[in-house]
This record gives structure tokens, sequence and C-alpha cells, in this order.
């Protein structure tokens, strides 16, 4: 094998262009040359097309038939041969087939209708014939020279009609012709092994195409071989087709149970299926067609799920298009502000003389290249959530252990001065409560809302963490002792780049980001986060609130 067809086994699989547009042409497909509507007619006919090949072949039925006739017409011929071997072989010492003798036996048999038996001697010459035998005369009317002909009805006349071409068509099927050439009868064959003193029998068929079921046994006195009787019947055909014909509206009721049961599946399957896909093409073609996806929920079925989803991930997909368009405009303006203020400082500094103006200049370019460090550290952050949270995997983790953990590292860290952080939670630890959480990003809300509470509260204040269970919930809370959130303040201090501050908080400390991407990973945990004032007594804001709320889960196992 050459390089270049290893190289192309390698090249993964793609569509040309061309190819890609005819994909997509398929929403537009006329429903009757959709390959899920021949899919499903395709199936239900094949199954039905085994049933009446089954039913209008009915070899098991023909089988036992025609070995049912074979003992009937064995034992006919048995019968036959022994009477004619005993009554019509001539007397004295040398045996001879006595030829009228043997027809009188004939003409006392009792033949039924679509039998024939014939009587060969020594020399295989015909003898005698039940068709011929028969020499009484019947007195019936002459049918009239011209008979009247009355018009069969037209339902009589299709079906009819369509019987006989069935019967052609498999009349001449290829293995239907090798199997009748394969049992061409031989009369003469027959006779000559029947002379022989061997019975010959079975189904043959005739020069016409007729089966016949055909025995043929030797006349015999004592060991002498004086003749052959061959006894034959060719109704097996007609039993066996007036037994197709009686299949027949069983036959005509499957088709019409196929049609309507394919016609329901296509109606209830592939008209939803195309629906739901021309509306995929729609909103992939317009931003504006986003509530194109028609609701099938009142289906309760696969389908109606499906519908959901689709509406669900189209209308996800444009919040996020949304959200990201949004975010960009946001850090564009949010990084201009730095980067004006740079601009101004630097062309200022090359005209200040006094050595105060230029330190205090410096002062400025310095800060705001740390708001901008500081800026591009948390959009990067944030950018990263969605990411970090899909490669994350959920465990079951102890509250109590998640609470104590926080705070602990909070402590081990502290240098110096400034407010603590304290554990409040009151959980029994025989008694532990889980969450299902990704663990990092959750520790990372938790880390926020705390470094969050520090920057507001007193340097002698204290940040306290409490986790307490609710009904199928568990709670966090952070509190803290500072000058508490601005009311009308409460929701948008979520959004991104709020950096609304108190008095004497340093300028461009805080990127305006880290609440919002708590509320973000919360989200994500199908929890939801709000903030709040304490209010003492006298009606005084004491501090803030941060309030992180949780399904709650009750596992068998840790993981």
């Amino acid at each position: 094998m050459s390089a270049s067809e290893i190289a192309s086994e390698k090249k993964p699989r793609r569509f040309s262009r061309k190819k890609r547009l005819d994909r997509r042409r398929g929403p537009r497909r006329s429903i009757w040359t959709s390959r899920l509507t021949r899919n499903i007619f395709l199936s239900n006919l094949s199954g039905l097309l085994i049933l009446v090949f089954g039913a209008l072949a009915m070899n098991r039925f023909e089988t036992g038939l025609i070995e049912a006739k074979v003992d009937n017409i064995n034992s006919l011929a048995a019968t036959i041969t022994t009477v004619i071997g005993e009554q019509a072989t001539g007397f004295g010492g040398t045996a001879e087939l006595d030829v009228q003798g043997a027809k009188q036996v004939l003409r006392g048999v009792n033949v039924p209708n679509g039998w024939r038996v014939r009587l060969h001697d020594r020399a295989g010459t015909l003898v005698a014939d039940t068709e011929s035998l028969d020499d009484t005369i019947s007195i019936e009317p002459l049918d009239p020279i011209i008979p009247e002909q009355v018009e069969p009805p037209w339902q009589d006349r299709w079906r009819e009609n369509i019987r006989n071409w069935f019967a052609e068509k498999i009349h001449n099927l290829p293995w239907a012709r090798r199997h009748r050439d394969n049992f061409r009868r031989d009369l003469t064959a027959e006779v000559r092994s029947g002379l022989q003193g061997e019975p010959v029998m079975g189904a043959r068929y005739d020069a016409e195409d007729n089966l016949v079921v055909t025995v043929s046994r030797p006349v015999q006195r004592v060991q002498n071989v004086l003749g052959v009787v061959t006894v034959e019947s060719n109704d097996v055909s007609s039993i066996v087709n007036a037994e197709r014909q009686a299949l027949a509206p069983i036959i005509g009721l499957a088709f019409l149970t196929m049609f309507l049961t394919s016609l329901s599946l296509t109606l209830f399957i592939t008209l939803p299926m195309r629906k739901l896909a021309r509306a995929a093409e729609i909103v992939t073609r317009s931003a504006k067609k986003r509530d194109a996806i028609p609701d099938l929920s009142n289906r309760r079925d696969e389908i109606g799920d499906l519908s959901l989803v689709l509406r669900d991930m189209t209308e996800g997909l444009y919040t996020r298009i949304d959200d990201i368009a949004n975010f960009a405009a946001d850090v564009a303006h949010e990084i201009k502000n730095p980067l004006t203020s740079l601009r101004s400082a630097s062309d200022t500094l090359r005209v200040a003389k006094k050595p105060e103006q230029r330190e205090k200049l410096i002062d400025i370019i310095q800060q705001d290249v740390s708001r901008m460090d500081r800026l591009i550290t948390d959009i990067s952050k944030a950018s990263k959530v969605d990411a970090n949270l899909a490669r994350e995997t959920a465990m079951t983790l102890d509250v109590a252990e998640i609470a104590e953990n926080i705070v602990e590292f909070y402590q081990q860290t502290r240098s110096g001065a400034g407010p603590d952080v304290v554990n409040g939670s009151t959980l029994e630890p025989d008694n532990p409560i889980y969450i299902r959480a990704y663990e990092t990003p959750f520790a990372q809300v938790l880390r926020n809302l705390i470094d969050n509470a520090l920057t507001f509260s007193p340097a002698e204040g204290k940040v306290t963490v409490t986790a307490r269970k609710a009904e199928k919930r568990v709670i966090f809370t952070v509190e803290d002792e500072g000058p508490g959130i601005p009311p009308d303040n409460l929701e948008t201090i979520f959004e991104r780049f709020y950096t609304q501050r108190p008095k004497g908080a340093s300028f461009g400390s805080h990127s305006g980001l880290g609440l919002a991407i708590c509320r973000q990973i919360i989200e994500a945990h199908r929890g939801t986060i709000q903030a709040q004032n304490m209010i003492d007594d006298a009606g005084e804001v004491k501090g803030a609130r941060f309030i992180v709320d949780v399904p709650r889960q009750r596992p068998a196992q840790r993981t």
C-alpha cells in the first residue's frame, strides 16, 4: 500500500459542499419520497409478503395432501390388483390376463371423481381405462345453440383476474419451472417398473403442468407378473387452489391492515419528525425564528420529549449567543476605561515637571495596570466556568465537611489583623447531610463570597459561614459585619462588572465578576443565590448576608 493510500485512509471522512447541501434538502422532501416513510412501508410489507407467499405456496399443506392421496390411491390400487390377480387371470396351468374379466372388475370399482384407473398387459399395452369403460347412455336435454351468457358482477371479475394474475406469476417462477421439470411424469417408465415387480408411487407433473398423484402396482398370479394397474388423481391442484382462494379475504385484510398501520406510523412519526427537521432548519437560518420549534409535549411520548429538548436547546443556544455578545461588549467597555486612564496619565507624564506630579502619575499608571491585570484574570476565569464545569465530575459531598474545610483554610492563611472567618454550622456529626456538586467550582463560590465579605468587614469584625439543612435542600450562608448592600442593588450585584463600592474602598480593586461567576456556577447546580441585608432591632443595617440554596441528596454511598 502506498503512502498516499495510507494517508487517505487516516484522513477523516468529510462530505463535499454539494453533498452537504443535498443532505440539507432532506426536510423539504415529499412525504412519499421520505426514506423513513419508505422504511415503514417496506418493513411492514416485507413481513406481509412472506405471509402471502407462504400462503400461496402452501407447501406443507400440499405435501400432507399428497401423502394422504398416495395412501388412498395405493390402497385402491392394491385392492384392484388383488382382485384382478384372483379373478381375471384365467384358469389352468398357465396364467394369462383375462382382459374382459379385468374390465368387469374395473367396472365394479367405485372410482372417485377426478381419479383414473388404467390397466396395461404384460407387453405394456393399454387394455383398459376407466374413462372409456362407462357404456351407459344418459339422456339429457340439449343445450341451446346460443347459450344465454350471464355477465358476472365486476367484483367477481376483479377477484378472478387477480387470482389468475397471481397464479400465472407463481406458475412461471424459475424455481417452480425447475421443480416441475424435475418431477415430470413418464408413464412408460412407470409401467416398465411395474412389470418388473416394483411398485411406483408419488406426485408427478404431466405435459400440461398439472399435478398428478399416481400409483402403479403389478398384477400378479403367485410370482408371475401379468400386467400393471395405474391409479392416478389430478384433483390435488384444485384442492390447493380452493384453499388459496379461501385465504384471499384474509390476505386482503392483511394488506389493508398493513397500509393503515404504515399510514398511521407515517402520520404520527414521519410527519412530526419532518416538522421538527424543517423547524430546526428555519432556526439555523434566522435568529428571529428561535420559537419555530413546535411544542409537541401533548403527545407524551419520545417525539414530544424531543420537541421539548430541541426547544430548550435552541433557547439555551441563543441565550448563550446573547450572553457572549453582551459579555464581549462589557469586556470592551471595562478594558477601555483603564486604557483611557493610562493614555491620559502617560500623555500628562511627558509634560509634568514636578517630581510630586510625576510620582502621582506613575502611581495612577501602576494602579491602572494592576486593574487591567485583575480584570483580564477574572475575565479569563469567567469565560472558563462552563468549560471547567464540563470537565468536572459531580461528587457526593458532606455539607459539614465543606463548611469546616473552607473556614479552616481561611483561619490558617490569615495574616495579622483583619476580620476573622468562623464556622456557624450546627450540623450533627452522626447525621451527615450530603449534596451532589462539582467540588472545585462549588468551593470557588464559597471563596468568592467569603473574599467579598472580607473586603467589606471591619478589621475587628468577622465573617460567619453557616450550613444548614432544609426540606430536600441545603442552605449555605455567608454573613459579614460591613455596611450592607444598597436595597436597589440586591439583584444587580450579580450582574457582570458591577463595581459599586462603599466609601473608603480602593478604586479598581475589584473587577465585578466574582458574584456573576458565583451565580453561573450555582445555576449549573440547579440552585439559587441571593443577597439580603441583616437588620438589627433598631432597624439599622448590621451587615450583608449571601444565601446559597442547592438540592439535597440522600446517597447510599459516598463517591
